[in-house]
């Protein structure tokens, strides 16, 4: 299917979650545990953003802090992007997206298919050139507000709808969760569905994932010095620990390599037939390693976005980040 077919099948409804969840089957046999995959890709936009960005404009529409007309602005290396754009044009508002040089070509022809704008900011600051070009456009234009989604609380409360539609599958099938398995962006998924799990299971183990080329709360809990390296794990690791990761609710911090990561995307992709992309890769291959280590558990994990935002990069490389001194 072409990137102009997929786009298109991107809708316009705004129903957003309830989303499916799925049991790995064929890549965890002859084991006493389980896991259960949360399908966020499967929103509209093709990721986990659309829940975020629907709930930030939803809130601060309700304060009066935003109304259609006005000028949005975010930073995002394109799964938010997309999510806002598609949102802000269902609302009405104009919506700008500082994404820093270099990604994927389906993620900028989706945010534009929504009318969007987009800046470029210097590959050399990656994501925190974005932040600071958003917040100072948003200073100096009347009538526009930056959503701020890496800082902004708002991204972290909109995920307790996940969790407890976590909970109620589980209550059906008359199980617990045992282990929480994700990988931390803003960090806003991770801590909000956290944050339920552990009010309905306080047994519960959750486990952080960081990618290794940039990992501050890895390097914080084992006293080691951070220092951002390049990756390929776009929508981890931006080089900074965001206020969104309430650090109290990380039990435990993993890393991964996004080699393996994405190795474990094509795996996934083939033997479950779930769409998906690297980071959710990550997310099965240390769910994985949990589950072949501690027997009998049911691990519950997240499936960020689809695999369609990757085909021009499937090779996993970003050659404008390739020996870049960031």
């Amino acid at each position: 299917m072409s990137l102009k077919e997929k786009i298109s099948e991107v809708t316009f409804s705004n129903e957003v979650g309830n989303t499916k969840m799925v049991k790995i089957a064929n890549l965890l046999k002859n084991s006493s545990s389980n896991i259960y995959a949360k399908c966020e890709y499967l929103n509209p936009s093709g990721s986990h953003k659309d829940r975020t960005f629907n709930y930030i404009i939803e809130q601060l529409e309700k304060r009066g802090e935003i109304s259609p007309g006005m000028t949005l602005v975010d930073c995002s290396t394109g799964n938010g992007g997309g999510a806002l754009a598609r949102c802000g044009k269902l609302k009405g508002y104009k919506i700008i997206v500082f994404m820093p040089e270099g990604m994927t070509e389906e993620r900028i022809s989706q945010i534009k298919s929504f009318d969007a704008e987009i800046i470029e900011t210097p590959r050399e600051k990656f994501l925190n050139g974005s932040v600071e070009a958003a917040g100072e456009y948003a200073r100096i234009h009347e009538n526009c507000y930056f959503l701020d989604q890496a800082s902004n609380p708002l991204n972290r409360e909109a995920w307790d709808n996940c969790g407890k539609e976590i909970v109620k599958s589980f209550d059906s099938l008359g199980e617990k969760v045992d282990y929480f398995i994700c990988a931390i962006g803003t960090g806003g998924t991770f801590s909000g569905i956290a944050k339920q799990l552990k009010i309905y299971y306080p047994d519960i183990i959750t486990v952080g994932i960081e990618v290794d080329k940039s990992a501050p709360l890895f390097s914080k809990r084992h006293n080691k010095e951070f220092k951002h390296k390049h990756h390929n794990m776009m929508g981890l690791g931006a080089g900074v620990l965001s206020s969104n990761t309430d650090e109290n609710l990380v039990d435990i911090i993993e890393t991964v390599s996004g080699e393996d990561s994405w190795t474990m995307m094509k795996k996934v992709i083939q033997d479950e037939n779930l769409q998906i992309g690297p980071t959710s890769g990550a997310n099965i291959l240390m769910s994985l390693k949990y589950a072949k280590e501690y027997g009998s558990k049911n691990i519950v994990t997240v499936l960020f976005d689809s695999a369609w935002k990757y085909y021009s990069r499937w090779d996993g490389v970003y050659p404008e980040y390739q020996n870049l001194n960031l």
